[in-house]
């Protein structure tokens, strides 16, 4: 296949996911809006302030952004640590409900609509971890928009740091399609309900994948 058609399927892959993008995060914005609303009272009550927490993110092509959750942690927190250091024993109760729940991640459905992120993408690191992965890496995973949600997220492996999978990104950039992305916000959704297998990559179906155009040949096994 040329070039130019590459770039042209490429391109127009790029503005369906967009377009998709834009369609499902607004539906969803519009659904959970009142849920949010009584998560925002909710944990500003339980901690007494401000419920909205801005972090900056590393984002697309390395460039940092205001990345935006439901405040679930107390002011004495530190703003930047990985969750292993995160005390959160002294979370209030409806704070933890929020974490577990994933609702504190509503709002970045905002940052969808203005293009900062994807439904589906590598998950946005802080700087000071994306600065601790190998530099290839960071690179490939910034290639992207973010997403809300992303292989990574749904997996065993989320229960560690990204720095240590990076077998999931890779998966996901090697065969990134609509279809892949559809199957994904799936298996989010049913992890929210509450189900409780993890993804593993084995489980992706074949059908999800991108496909090796006609005439080339398949690439080796790992």
């Amino acid at each position: 296949m040329e070039l130019g058609a590459d770039s042209e399927r490429s391109t127009a892959a790029e503005l369906s996911r967009r377009a998709l993008d834009v369609a499902v995060a607004s539906v969803l914005l519009v659904l959970t809006l009142p849920v949010l609303l009584l998560v925002l009272l909710g944990c500003a009550i339980s901690l007494r302030a401000n419920p909205i927490f801005v972090q900056e993110r590393v984002g697309h092509r390395g460039r940092p952004f205001r990345f935006l959750k439901v405040r679930t942690l107390p002011l004495t927190a530190p703003a930047y640590t990985d969750k292993h250091h995160l005390d959160l024993k002294a979370v209030p109760a409806f704070c933890r409900l929020v974490r577990n729940l994933h609702l504190d991640e509503i709002p970045q459905l905002l940052l969808v609509l203005i293009g900062r992120m994807s439904l589906v993408g590598p998950r946005p690191e802080m700087r000071c971890l994306h600065d601790t992965m190998d530099p290839d890496f960071a690179t490939r995973r910034t290639s992207v928009r973010p997403g809300c949600t992303g292989i990574w997220q749904v997996s065993e492996a989320s229960r560690g740091l990204i720095r240590d999978a990076p077998e999931y990104d890779d998966f996901y950039l090697e065969h990134r399609t609509l279809r892949l992305d559809a199957w994904i916000l799936y298996r989010t959704a049913r992890k929210m309900l509450g189900a409780r297998r993890p993804v593993d990559l084995s489980a992706v179906p074949s059908w999800a994948l991108r496909q090796p155009d006609p005439g080339t040949e398949p690439a080796p096994a790992r």
